[in-house]
């Protein structure tokens, strides 16, 4: 019997093999326990499996005692919300395997306020949704759903852009957006010009999503930038939480870059909570730093923009990011919005006056380096206790930290990998060190 878990963005697998329609019926059942008789918005992506997903967790939850309003294709970060604003909404479930390849799924249960649920509530859901698995669950026919109400929520979505964008001028700069052919496609033309910008659409969703595009990939559209000569580009992932900028030369700006020039650019206008960013374990220590020179405290986090939010929602605003481009803005979304992201981004080259390449050259970075080992599903607790790996993880913390360097080794929340990052001021010593780890991991995955 598969084993469900709940990974750092919800219940993940290949569609129709580790995440079947059984599994996302049973979520639908569990759910019903979890919220007697709720109302429950879903959404999702565009690959092609979501729509038999999405068929079979309405009908678990209408046969057991709940209803549903089916929104279709939005973001993520667009149902989050939606959530938030109704009233009458328990919670909600996207699916979408964010910047996965298109054969993969996932199912990513939010609140009521929108955010992603607690450990303890995940962890209640993971074992009822085995146990309906094990006694067998039937997949009745859906009620039919009301179209038109799930236009009309995404139409709110799209106004919450829109009013947005109209706070900041962004006339005269140009932009190419890369959508990835996801869940931004029907949505972010219209919230860009909304600032006065002049957009380029790319991948607009009449290709397959995260296929060579999108923030994961965003190498054609620093072709694009180029053959257009626009000021920048933006690319999303599939589900259009992450955010990541290309300069006008169509060079990727490393995420903790942009983190830096948000927060300069908020203490500037005086923001609430401007004083403050949170980011994860992850984030550059050179970043850290020169945050720090100019009077910004860098607060870190466990890798994941639940862990942001958290500690967001313990202070006075403020914002906070991952290096990944999930960028959180707790005064306009309850989740990291890479629409909303992107709207910002504009706002800050528009007050600038220059072009971001020459803003992003004046933030230092450490050297950083980051590797990954595929595993086995299932079998990365145990290599990660092996102690072989344990031994050597424990030398290169002790080699790196003699120049005031650090490493991270963790499994990844989303796939079947063992990541590695290794940072100093030393980049070879760093790429040795991160090299040395990587051979003692893969040759431990082999003989396993």
């Amino acid at each position: 019997m598969t084993t469900v878990r709940f990974g750092t963005d919800g219940i993940r697998g290949i569609a129709g093999e580790t995440l079947t329609v059984e599994i996302a019926a049973a979520l639908g059942a569990a759910l019903m326990e979890q919220y007697p008789s709720a109302l429950v918005l879903l959404g999702r992506d565009t690959r092609p499996s979501g729509a038999e997903l999405a068929a079979a967790l309405s009908s678990a939850i209408q046969s057991n005692g709940g209803s549903v309003v089916d929104v279709g294709v939005i973001p993520t970060p667009g149902l989050a919300s939606l959530i938030a604003a109704d009233t009458r909404a328990a919670c909600g479930v996207v699916i979408t395997a964010s910047h996965n390849p298109v054969e993969y799924n996932g199912l990513k249960v939010l609140g009521r306020d929108g955010r992603k649920i607690s450990d303890d509530v995940e962890r209640r859901l993971e074992v009822r949704i085995e146990e309906l698995l094990h006694a067998g669950i039937t997949i009745a026919t859906p009620s039919p759903l009301d179209l038109d109400l799930g236009a009309q929520y995404r139409a709110r979505y799209q106004q919450i852009l829109v009013s947005a964008a109209r706070s900041v001028n962004a006339t005269g700069v140009t932009v190419v957006v890369d959508a990835a052919h996801g869940a931004a496609s029907p949505f972010v033309v219209a919230a860009l010009e909304a600032t006065g910008a002049t957009v380029y659409p790319f991948a607009m969703g009449d290709g397959t999503i995260n296929d060579r595009v999108g923030a994961t990939d965003p190498a054609a559209l620093g072709t694009e930038v180029r053959a257009r000569g626009a000021d920048l580009g933006i690319a999303l992932d599939g589900d259009a939480d992450r955010c990541v900028v290309v300069d006008e030369e169509g060079r990727i700006i490393d995420g903790d870059v942009m983190i830096a020039l948000i927060a300069l650019d908020r203490k500037e206008r005086g923001l609430l909570g401007a004083e403050r960013v949170v980011a994860t374990v992850l984030t550059n220590s050179g970043v850290e730093r020169y945050l720090a020179s100019r009077g910004i405290a860098l607060e870190r986090t466990p890798v994941g923009d639940r862990h942001i939010a958290e500690r967001l929602s313990t202070g006075n605003g403020g914002f906070g990011g991952e290096k990944s481009g999930h960028l959180l803005f707790t005064d306009l979304s309850p989740t990291g919005d890479g629409l909303l992201s992107a709207i910002t981004v504009l706002g800050l080259v528009a007050r600038a006056g220059q072009a971001i390449g020459n803003l992003a050259d004046i933030v230092p970075l450490d050297p950083q380096l980051q590797r990954t080992v595929a595993v086995a599903p299932g079998s990365g607790e145990s290599l990660m206790r092996d102690p072989v790996l344990v031994a050597a993880i424990h030398a290169a913390e002790k080699r790196l930290a003699q120049t005031g360097g650090r490493v991270l080794v963790r499994l990844s929340g989303t796939e079947p990998l063992l990541r590695v990052m290794g940072e100093g001021p030393d980049a070879t010593e760093v790429a040795v060190t991160v090299n040395s780890l990587l051979e003692v991991a893969t040759r431990l995955v082999r003989e396993r």
